[in-house]
């Protein structure tokens, strides 16, 4: 009998251990992590022969900002790139999986594809093992080459493993978008400043919308808590929170919150005044500090307590003696912005008229084919409703389409008679 090297001795006993931890885990409450594991090891080691194209899509911050979340709405845009090109869809598939790894996010793996890879890897370690020492093996010897091979497979899958938890990988141009574990902390986390000479429009996850004020800046989360959506604001916004009275919206502007179901009001918050605003415009709105005893059950719940205010209604809030003085006002003009005193009612309006309004309440440019659209009016009482809602309503009305890029809004449109 020939004898056995160090690296076979130690690959025969740690292989029936090996394999019965994978079969443990095939059948227990953790098969997506080992499908997870097995990806990183297929893309890692793909990586070293990705194609130019792939290569291409790595380094563009664009890209990687659509395949780790940050923007869904550019979806359409890399779908028209890819086209019916083979190439660049299989190029774009590789390259989000990759870049959904490195921040964090699963990639789906069906049990079926696992399955049928260690079959294949199993089949091929079988015929190896006929070709070299024939059929006339005993079963329990080619068990031992097999239950090694399984061995390798999991160590290496494991090492992947580790070598991913305990790395940095620089795939992305780090001028445009690091992918280090830093950036994962805080991946759930959006901020936005206004550093442009003109209000600028925030569309939020829920659908709500904001007017930021020049020199203001909005952070929020990339997508809201079930029970509550918080942002954080320092400078002057204008808020149109969509309803939803089962998930409170709370605005954290220094030590003032303000809590609402779906309403609209201004805040003026700079960070160094020694005051906080707010001022309502529709709706209810309630504002306590968070030094306040009662500041935990203030914030929970889908109730509105502490000082509330109605429409044209202004709290003012001491930073220094923590104080709130609420007062009426004739109109809710606190920011001094068109947005502020629009009602966005309108009788056979036409949509030039409709459109320019939208414009300048938002801050945006909407585009569409005036020639197409000249006869088309709208009539309709928009109200307080987020500039998403308001969109949906008016192509409603006009059997007409719309996407949002950043600030400009396209609509697709027939004509009307």
């Amino acid at each position: 009998m020939a004898s056995l090297s160090v690296p076979q001795l130690v690959s025969r006993h740690l292989s029936y251990f090996l394999v019965l931890f994978l079969i443990f885990f095939s059948f227990s409450e953790y098969p997506s992590s080992i499908r997870q594991i097995l990806a990183i090891q297929r893309l890692i080691f793909s990586m070293n022969n990705r194609t130019d194209l792939h290569q291409e899509l790595l380094e563009n911050s664009d890209f990687v900002s659509w395949a780790s979340g940050e923007a869904p709405g550019d979806e359409p845009l890399w779908l028209a790139w890819a086209g019916s090109d083979s190439d660049r869809h299989q190029a774009m598939d590789k390259a989000r999986q990759v870049v959904q790894l490195l921040v964090g996010k699963p990639v789906v793996l069906t049990d079926e594809h696992v399955n049928a890879k260690i079959s294949e890897a199993i089949r091929v370690a079988r015929q190896q093992e006929m070709f070299e020492h024939g059929t006339r093996r005993v079963w329990w010897r080619s068990a031992h080459r097999l239950a090694s091979v399984a061995a390798v497979l999991a160590l290496v899958a494991f090492g992947t493993y580790w070598w991913y938890q305990n790395r940095t990988v620089g795939l992305i141009d780090p001028a445009a978008t690091v992918l280090t574990q830093n950036r994962q902390q805080k991946s759930d986390m959006h901020q936005v400043v206004n550093e442009t000479a003109e209000s600028r429009y925030i569309g939020l996850p829920d659908g709500s919308s904001v007017v930021l004020k020049r020199g203001s800046r909005l952070t929020f989360p990339r997508q809201f808590a079930d029970h509550r959506r918080e942002v954080h604001l320092s400078g002057e916004a204008f808020f149109e929170v969509a309803k939803n009275p089962a998930q409170p919206f709370l605005v954290y502007a220094g030590d003032l919150v303000t809590k609402v179901l779906g309403t609209s009001f201004s805040i003026k918050a700079f960070t160094g005044q020694p005051n906080v605003e707010v001022v309502v415009k529709t709706g209810k709105v309630s504002v306590f500090s968070k030094t306040d005893k009662n500041a935990e059950k203030l914030t929970t719940g889908n109730q509105l307590a502490g000082l509330v205010l109605l429409p044209n209604q202004r709290v003012t809030f001491g930073r220094e003696d923590v104080t709130l003085n609420r007062s009426d006002v004739k109109a809710p003009t606190l920011l001094n912005i068109p947005i502020e005193s629009q009602t966005f009612e309108y009788e056979s309006s036409p949509v030039s008229e409709v459109f320019a309004n939208l414009e300048k309440a938002y801050g945006v440019d909407v585009v569409y084919n005036q020639a197409v659209m000249t006869k088309c009016s709208i009539t309709a009482t928009l109200g307080d409703e987020p500039l998403a809602n308001k969109l949906k309503w008016i192509c409603n009305i006009l059997e007409a389409t719309y996407e949002v890029n950043q600030n400009q809004i396209i609509i697709t449109g027939k004509p009307c008679q």
